[in-house]
């Protein structure tokens, strides 16, 4: 059972305030706010995430991702992460970023350059490196280390069915503890079971499945949310 610092936590994604009303009303825990979804979530419109704080009462993880790109191509390009992360920096939320350097002789690895970047212009939030970690070939424990304000690494995982990237994301949760797994891209209905097996994941990051048909294309539907909740809760109770 999750004990105090391993809370259970279900994070939608939000593309605007009706989706995070009714996630809210079906007992989501957290909100990640991006536009943009089918280019992976950019950087949402300041004015949707000022509403959300107004009419929202969970807590908010904004993407800072102005193109759609996991490298940082050039010095306009790192202007334009700068300048998004400090839309933000009087906002009570926490960010969601991540970049990596482009492939040299010893691989890939977490740009720490852009991650200290976003951190400067937002010094009082907490950080989440999102799904960029999967595209490394250098463990990225000691570069998360060296950012104090990064709390969560959000992964998919590696592998061919969910038992499968249960066990890789088990095993990054145990790399880089006290840093926290948040499971999410692709989240499957059978996921939970898989997850739930291992134990130590705490946390669910769900976009598509707590929509109508799965799809971006229908709002955030706060019974399937309930659903999901319920489902995501009792299988963390009894892991």
């Amino acid at each position: 059972m999750s004990t105090a610092g391993t809370e259970t936590h279900l994070e939608i994604i939000a593309l605007s305030l009706e989706d995070g009303l009714a996630a809210e009303a079906g007992g989501a825990t957290r909100l990640e706010v991006v536009r943009d979804i089918h280019e992976d979530g950019l950087t949402p419109d300041v004015r949707l995430v000022e509403a959300l704080l107004a009419r929202v009462r969970l807590p908010l993880r904004v993407m800072v991702r102005p193109r759609n790109t996991f490298e940082v191509g050039d010095a306009a390009h790192r202007a334009e992460i700068a300048r998004d992360a400090a839309l933000f920096s009087d906002l009570p939320v926490d960010v969601v970023t991540g970049y990596i350097r482009p492939a040299e002789g010893e691989g890939r690895a977490l740009d720490e350059d852009a991650l200290a970047l976003v951190a400067e212009r937002v010094p009082k939030a907490r950080i989440t490196v999102h799904r960029a970690v999967e595209r490394l070939t250098i463990a990225p424990v000691d570069a998360l280390r060296r950012c104090p304000q990064v709390d969560r690494v959000l992964s998919a995982g590696a592998g061919a069915n969910w038992t499968e990237r249960a066990a890789a994301l088990a095993t990054l949760q145990r790399d880089i503890a006290p840093v926290r797994v948040i499971v999410g891209g692709g989240v499957s209905s059978e996921a939970v079971a898989a997850l739930a097996a291992v134990g130590t994941l705490h946390e669910l990051h769900v976009g598509r499945l707590a929509r109508t048909g799965e799809t971006f294309a229908a709002p955030v539907d706060a019974a399937i949310v309930a659903t999901l909740r319920a489902r995501w809760f009792a299988s963390d109770a009894n892991s």
